[in-house]
């Protein structure tokens, strides 16, 4: 009878078990498992520990022959595998779980959520990005270089950019020598202190500047900016699109200038109008001066020198040898000065009719719209005129 009872205890569990996992809920600790769950585990003072394993390496299939995705160890780093921590089994290999480090905001780390308060500027804050050793900070991209924060106080970013101690290089193939910048791609300042600044430039003298498209220096001190401006004479200065620079202390300033001359100043090419005061300098005038201007040491300062063509209106009848008579000549629009300042120059032209019989004096500004000559026969006989072509300028001061 006894056995019969424990036989009946015994089938009893044996169905109350298989009750449990036909409802697919098994409870560790709890008598009512969460019924989401295949297995809940509660315990107030004790944790779940998960099978250790020294693994060989991120591949192997020997500690565990055919390990399932998803399967979860630790791996104790007495293997091949030195790095600590849970690994689970997915894509034909262990990887391992990325471990996160929390801490409040008010201790001085960063934030995900990125609700910090305060400044985190001062000698003493904990927050920081880089290295705890005196080694590069790396940045990569595809598993390639992308930038480097050198040790030697360098910055370098973009494929294969180089930068020596304290200098910048910022972009692909980039280079900078020591206190150096080149930004651009295959931007290059080869000697110290130099800066290149755009695609394909070059500044290979020391203290040199290169900006723009292929600009380029050789010496030091040089200055070239403007698509492909180029300078080889120390301290030289091209600046414009091609302008070149190749005396010493030279300077080309515009589109293609070009002085190969030491201490020139060269400004525009053959074609060019310079124009200063004025943002329409005269097309057919080198050189237009809207203003005043000096020339010379001793030069004093000019207002305006006006040229101009003129045939005045004549009428002389029988003048007496050596006598002398007035001709008023009228200023033409658009060559009117701006005072009776000035001195006058009256010339005949080739074909004035008085060139053997008359000559010209004194002329004089009457008003800043007329000019008054003297006209004297010197022939021996009495002397008509009804006719006259004048060139005639008027320096303004």
């Amino acid at each position: 009878m006894k056995k019969q009872t424990k036989l009946l205890i015994i089938l009893t569990s044996i169905l109350f078990l298989f009750s449990n996992l036909n409802k697919a809920q098994v409870g560790i600790g709890t008598p009512n498992p969460v019924s989401s769950a295949m297995l809940d585990i509660t315990a107030g003072n004790k944790g779940l520990l998960i099978p250790r394993i020294a693994l060989t390496s991120t591949t192997d299939v020997a500690t565990i022959p055919s390990p399932a995705n998803g399967l979860l160890i630790w791996n104790n780093g007495l293997g091949g595998v030195s790095a600590t921590g849970f690994y689970f089994w997915n894509n034909s290999q262990w990887n391992q779980m990325a471990t996160v480090t929390t801490a409040p905001p008010s201790s001085g780390s960063w934030s995900t959520s990125g609700n910090n308060a305060g400044t985190y500027s001062g000698a003493n804050t904990n927050l920081s990005l880089g290295t705890s050793t005196n080694d590069d900070l790396i940045f990569k991209v595809n598993t390639a270089i992308a930038g480097r924060l050198g040790a030697n106080n360098s910055i370098g970013f973009g494929s294969s950019s180089n930068a020596s101690q304290n200098a910048i290089a910022i972009g692909n193939n980039s280079n900078a020598a020591y206190q150096a910048t080149a930004i651009g791609y295959t931007a290059k300042a080869d000697n110290n202190e130099a800066t290149a600044i755009g695609k394909n430039t070059t500044a290979s003298g020391y203290q040199s500047l290169a900006i723009g498209y292929g600009a380029q220096t050789a010496s030091n001190g040089e200055t070239a900016v403007g698509f492909q401006s180029k300078t080889s004479g120390q301290n030289s200065t091209a600046l414009g699109s091609g302008a070149t620079a190749q005396g010493q202390n030279s300077s080309a300033i515009g589109y293609n200038a070009s002085t190969f001359q030491y201490n020139a100043i060269v400004i525009g090419d053959n074609n060019a109008n310079v124009g200063i005061g004025t943002s329409t300098p005269n097309t057919t005038a080198k050189l237009d001066v809207n203003g005043q201007y000096k020339l010379g040491n001793l030069g004093t300062v000019q207002k305006n020198q006006i040229s101009f063509e003129v045939w005045p209106g004549v009428s002389i009848n029988n003048l007496p040898a050596g006598k002398t008579t007035t001709l008023n000549i009228t200023i033409p629009t658009g060559f009117i000065p701006s005072t009776t300042k000035a001195t006058i120059n009256v010339t005949p032209a080739n074909d004035f009719a008085g060139n053997s019989t008359f000559s010209i004096s004194n002329p004089r500004l009457t008003s800043t719209s007329n000019i008054t000559i003297n006209l004297t026969n010197i022939a021996g006989n009495a002397e008509s005129l009804n006719s006259a072509h004048f060139y005639v300028t008027i320096n303004e001061f």
